[in-house]
C-alpha cells in the first residue's frame, strides 16, 4: 500500500476548514482514508471537520480486528458517521458560536482487496483501475441541490458542472441529530487507485485532468502536489484536500 494526504487553504480563503485522515496498517493490509469539508461560522467549519475526523477514526480504526466481514465493515462505517455526527451536533448546541456547524465526510476503509466507502455531502471518492484504458470513476453521489437535479434528470452534466449554487449541500454531518451516509463497495486490483477529495479540487480541475495526473504521477505524494497546484492555478477558490491511495 502507498498513500499520501494533502490539504491546502487555496487562494481565496483565509482559513482552511478541511481535514484529512490517513491510517495504514501494512501488517493487517488495512487502510482508512478520509476527507471532511467543514462549514459554519468563522471557526465552526474547521471545528466540525476536526471533530469528524477524530471521532470517526476513534470509532472505526480503533475497533478494527484482523479480518472483517462485509457486514462488519459497513457497520463500522455507519457507526463512525453516527459518532462523528453526534459529537459535532452536541458541540454545536452547547456553544452558540458553533451553532449550525457541520461537515461533509467521505471515507474509505480498505481491507485486503476490498474497499468500503461511506459518504455524506459533496466531497468525493474516486476509483481508477490499473489498466491504461480504464477511466476514472466517481464512486460517491454528491448530496447537493445540483447533484439531486442531475440524478433525477432535470439538468445535464454540462449544466451540473456550471451550476451557480453548486456548493449548497442537502446532507451534512453534525447539523441534525441523525444523518445517513451512502455506503459503496468495490474490489481493488493490484495498482488500483482510490482518491478522496473536497470540492475545492473538483470545482477547479475536471475529472479528465485528474485522471491523467493519477495515471502519470510516480507516487501518491506527487499526485497530491500536482493536483493542489492545478486547483490553485485555476483560481483556488476554496480549500483543497486530497488523499491518494495505491493498492500494491
Amino acid at each position: 500500500m502507498q498513500a499520501w494526504s494533502m490539504t491546502d487553504v487555496g487562494k481565496k480563503r483565509r482559513e482552511n476548514q478541511d481535514s484529512t485522515c490517513l491510517k495504514l496498517d501494512h501488517e493487517r493490509n488495512m487502510a482508512l482514508l478520509m476527507v471532511c469539508d467543514g462549514m459554519g461560522g468563522v471557526n465552526g467549519g474547521a471545528e466540525a471537520s476536526r471533530i469528524a475526523c477524530e471521532e470517526f477514526v476513534r470509532s472505526v480504526w480503533d475497533n478494527l480486528s484482523g479480518k472483517i466481514t462485509r457486514k462488519e465493515a459497513v457497520a463500522l462505517l455507519e457507526n463512525g458517521v453516527n459518532a462523528a455526527n453526534m459529537a459535532i451536533y452536541t458541540s454545536a448546541i452547547s456553544d452558540p458560536s458553533y451553532m449550525g456547524m457541520g461537515t461533509t465526510l467521505t471515507a474509505a476503509l480498505v481491507a485486503g482487496e476490498d474497499a468500503y466507502v461511506i459518504n455524506v455531502g459533496d466531497s468525493r471518492t474516486y476509483h481508477l483501475k490499473c489498466r491504461a484504458k480504464d477511466k476514472l470513476k466517481q464512486i460517491t453521489d454528491d448530496h447537493s441541490v445540483a447533484g439531486d437535479l442531475f440524478r433525477n434528470g432535470s439538468i445535464t452534466k454540462e449544466q451540473y458542472d456550471a451550476f451557480p449554487d453548486k456548493n449548497i449541500i442537502t446532507r451534512a454531518v453534525g447539523t441534525d441529530p441523525q444523518v445517513n451516509g451512502d455506503v459503496f463497495e468495490l474490489r481493488l486490483e493490484k495498482g488500483a487507485v482510490l482518491m478522496l477529495c473536497s470540492d475545492g479540487l473538483t470545482n477547479m480541475v475536471p475529472d479528465m485532468a485528474i485522471e491523467q495526473v493519477l495515471k502519470t504521477s510516480e507516487t501518491p505524494a506527487d499526485a497530491c502536489q500536482t493536483l493542489v497546484d492545478m486547483a490553485n492555478r485555476a483560481g483556488g477558490k476554496d480549500n483543497i484536500s486530497i488523499v491518494v491511495f495505491i493498492k500494491d
